[in-house]
Parts: C-alpha cells; sequence; structure tokens
C-alpha cells in the first residue's frame, strides 16, 4: 500500500520511494495523455528548468501512471493564501518564472499551440459551428511562435522550496507566449480552485485574485518587452479553447459570454 499525499482532478499523487512519488492517473484517463505528459516532462527537465525529473511509465491496478522525482515544499497558491501581504512578491516570482519559459525554443519536439486550440476550439458543444468557424478564421491570423509554453500556468503549479520548481507539463507546447500569458490571465481573472478547496481559502483567493492578476500582468510585460495588446489578441481562441475543458457552469457561462462579445466586436 502506498500513502497518498495529494489528489487532482486527472490524477492521485502517491509516495513511492525516499525520493521519488507516483502520479496515478484516474482510471479510464487516456493512455496517450499519460505517455505525452512523460514525454513532455523528460525534454523540460533536458532544457535545464527546474521540474521534477521523470523516471518512468507504470501500471498500478489498471491505472496508468508516472514515476517522478519528490521535491520538497509548497505550492505557489498555498504561500499566496497564508502570506497575503507578499502578494506584489508572488505574483513577481510567477512573472519572472513565466518570463525565463519563454526563453526556450521548442519547435519540433512539442505539440503546435494553433494547432491544439483549433482543435479544442473545434471540440466544444458549447459555441455553434459558425462561432466556431469565426474564432478559428481568427485564430490563424496570430502571429504564430515557437517558444516553449506551459499551457496551463497558474500559482498551483509552482513549488516553493529551496528552489522555484515548475510542475504539470501535460499542457505543454511550442508557440507564442502571448498566447500563454493570454490563458494566465484568464485563469486569474475567472478560473475556478480545485476540487476540494476550502470555501474560507476560496474566498481569500478570490480576494486576492486581482491584486495578484494586476502586478503578474504589469512584471511580466516588463521581463519580457511584451506589449499588453499582443497578449490581448490571443484572450478570444484561449477562452473559446478553455470551454472543451472541464470547469464549473459559472466559469464556463462566463468565457461563453466573453467570446461572443468579441466575436461581435470583430464585426
Amino acid at each position: 500500500m502506498m500513502k497518498p499525499i495529494g489528489q487532482g482532478r486527472t490524477a492521485d499523487i502517491f509516495e513511492y520511494q525516499k525520493d521519488k512519488i507516483m502520479k496515478l492517473y484516474h482510471q479510464g484517463f487516456p493512455e496517450d495523455a499519460v505517455n505525452q505528459e512523460f514525454l513532455i516532462s523528460k525534454f523540460i527537465y533536458s532544457l535545464g528548468i527546474h521540474t521534477p525529473h521523470a523516471y518512468e511509465l507504470t501500471d498500478v491496478d489498471s491505472r496508468q501512471g508516472i514515476v517522478f522525482q519528490r521535491i520538497a515544499g509548497s505550492s505557489l497558491l498555498n504561500i499566496i493564501t497564508k502570506k497575503p501581504w507578499q502578494i506584489k512578491k508572488h505574483a513577481r516570482t510567477l512573472a519572472s518564472l513565466h518570463a525565463n519559459i519563454h526563453t526556450h525554443h521548442a519547435a519540433g519536439n512539442l505539440r503546435n499551440q494553433k494547432q491544439v486550440l483549433s482543435g479544442s476550439i473545434q471540440a466544444t458543444p458549447l459555441l455553434t459551428e459558425e462561432e466556431k468557424k469565426k474564432t478559428i478564421h481568427y485564430l490563424e491570423q496570430l502571429s504564430p511562435g515557437d517558444m516553449l509554453c506551459h499551457g496551463d500556468f497558474h500559482p498551483d503549479n509552482v513549488m516553493v522550496g529551496e528552489e522555484h520548481w515548475i510542475i504539470d507539463w501535460m499542457t505543454g507546447m511550442s508557440g507564442n507566449p502571448a498566447g500563454d500569458v493570454a490563458r494566465t490571465f484568464l485563469l486569474l481573472n475567472h478560473g475556478t480552485m480545485p476540487d476540494g478547496t476550502p470555501k474560507l481559502l476560496k474566498a481569500i483567493i478570490n480576494f486576492l485574485r486581482n491584486n495578484l492578476k494586476h502586478e503578474y500582468m504589469k512584471h511580466y510585460l516588463s521581463a519580457s518587452g511584451l506589449a499588453y495588446s499582443e497578449i490581448d489578441r490571443w484572450i478570444l481562441p484561449v477562452a473559446a479553447a478553455r470551454l472543451v475543458e472541464w470547469i464549473p457552469k459559472e466559469e464556463k457561462d462566463t468565457l461563453i459570454m466573453l467570446v461572443k462579445d468579441r466575436l461581435r466586436a470583430l464585426l
């Protein structure tokens, strides 16, 4: 019996060995997605980015999994809730880590950002075929890129200990950093907390969210040299692509309204 030490929407985390953990995905989770996270994680590690080393794929009781290096620390999200008076410092950390990710080239090694977004937009049942067509056409006009993008960068995917670690690279891709930042912006603006998050913690995070978003954006723009207008261009397709994910109805309704408003503004 392995001791459970964490739980998420797609997988459970167990103690495995002294310096290793096992991430076991829920039964029925696509094997291709597990293999993808394993390969992406190994590539990210090879770049010298602080991310847990992925040792091997495994199978336990018909559940696919990955054995990872065990790291010590707390999530940046947890630290923010415990030390909210240091919100500016934490936002700068988040921005600096994200800007550093975007200094690495990833063409030919990871999935293409536009293809990923286009596939997700096409798959959502929450938009009409015409809305999907217009959004994908708009996406095709945006500047492509070949830089490393996390695809789901937020405070709960940053671990802080003696070092800062960036985790959960299943969504890693090659593309335009502006699109990756647009995703983070939407998560900070409209995202929901993981299942099981205490109500008090949710209330604290929602209170801090605007300050975190503002400070993160300010420091990311300063560190990267990007203009906010470049990031804003990606909001429409990134919001539309998120509609295919498992997210609460309240967040979906907000994103649908945002997408429809943006599409009307294109006319």
